[in-house]
């Protein structure tokens, strides 16, 4: 392991991960959940609000512009208040982001919401890797895996809870606040007492980092990951809806495929790693791919309902692999790396959704979809095991 620790928490047991402190992150990555939800509603809001498919992917955008904002010049930010403030003002903020989206009934007013939210969920996801590292040590792949995983669960209880509302003529607006509040209330019930570990006094500059070889590969490794798994994810529940030809109420209720499969992977990761080795994530470009295609040519529904569920199998594992392949390869301390790898997140989950919304509009849904496929072909060759990055897929199996 070469990144380094910002803080002397030490790591965690090694007959474990599921401390009190691991159940408090992957419950705030529950709150994260919320805040990036607004893909099971928007058919709902383009139908109640008259808005364009730009405006509706801009819904989603605020994350990934979030990310890189606080990626590239949020390091002061989180030195001056510390690592657990910023933890804590990120699920207070997600809460109150959604609640101001649930409540608007004018597209500026939902979008400052979701923005507030995806700016918020941005934090935890800067966060995140250096609170798993720091706490886990060798055995942080594992954990973050799982960390990431869990939050599956409540990405299918919004599908099904909200998809059966939709259905039976009732608004979203109030089971989707409701649920974001009793996240919210989970986390702080659990946690209250969890020493989150604190970052380092000192801001790091970022931006030099990405000079080096050593974090650029890893970074676009991600990025990579990122742009074929997020933009299905955020409009799986408008594509069944607009191209699959399903109901409302059922493409939201059939959305939870997606948060189920994603958590299945994710939990497994470790044995899935043990079987393919260090052709993992070549083998998930490859299922991405396919799934995609699916999705595209169907025919009906449920072909393509297949496809996402394919595509989520294949997708899940790329995201934690290559923060994995970051935080093995660089030589630097936690924190800066947590920033390198929002920074990379915000990259591909601006880009992607705002470009499937604008090939919506412009090519249809159907075919716009059609640039996740090509970049999971691309990522088959570039995945391909090689002699110097072998080594920190294996590692998930040895610390998992």
């Amino acid at each position: 392991m070469r990144a380094t620790g910002g803080t002397d928490s030490g790591p965690a047991p090694t007959t474990g991960i599921w401390d009190r402190l691991t159940v408090t992150c992957a419950l705030s990555f529950c709150v994260l959940v919320a805040g990036l939800s607004v893909g099971i509603v928007l058919g709902e809001l383009r139908d109640e609000l008259d808005i364009s498919g730009v405006v509706a992917a801009a819904h989603g955008s605020a994350f990934g512009i979030g990310m890189l904002l606080l990626g590239a010049f949020g390091s002061g930010a989180v030195a001056r208040v510390g690592r657990p403030a910023a933890f804590w003002g990120s699920c207070a903020t997600v809460i109150g982001g959604i609640t101001l989206l649930c409540l608007g009934r004018v597209w500026p007013v939902t979008l400052l919401g979701a923005s507030l939210a995806g700016v918020a969920c941005s934090m935890l996801v800067l966060l995140m890797p250096g609170i798993v590292a720091d706490h886990h040590g060798d055995r942080r792949a594992a954990a973050y895996a799982a960390v990431n995983g869990i939050p599956g669960l409540a990405g299918i209880s919004f599908s099904l809870l909200i998809g059966a509302v939709i259905a039976s003529g009732a608004s979203w607006r109030w089971p989707y606040a409701l649920l974001t509040l009793g996240l919210g209330a989970a986390v702080l019930v659990v946690g209250r007492r969890v020493r989150i570990p604190a970052s380092p006094a000192t801001a790091t500059r970022i931006l030099p980092l990405f000079r080096r070889r050593d974090v650029a590969l890893p970074y676009i490794h991600i990025v990579h990951a990122v742009l074929v798994e997020f933009p299905i994810g955020i409009w799986a529940v408008v594509y069944l809806k607009e191209v699959g030809g399903a109901s409302s109420g059922l493409a939201a209720s059939l959305g939870a495929i997606w948060g189920l499969f994603l958590f299945l992977v994710r939990m497994s990761l470790p044995r899935i790693v043990a079987v393919f080795g260090p052709w993992t994530r070549s083998v998930g470009f490859g299922l991405s791919a396919c799934g995609a295609l699916l999705m595209w040519t169907g025919p009906g529904l449920w072909m393509r309902v297949l496809g996402l569920t394919i595509v989520a199998i294949g997708a899940a594992g790329l995201y934690p692999l290559a923060v994995e392949g970051l935080y093995e390869r660089a030589g630097a301390d936690t924190v800066s790396l947590g920033f390198v790898t929002a920074i990379a997140s915000g990259t591909a989950v601006t880009v992607g959704p705002l470009l499937l919304g604008v090939l919506a509009d412009v090519v249809s849904l159907r075919h716009g979809l059609l640039f996740v496929p090509a970049l999971a072909l691309i990522g088959v060759y570039t995945a391909r095991p090689r002699a110097d990055r072998a080594k920190p897929e294996l590692d998930l199996v040895t610390t998992g």
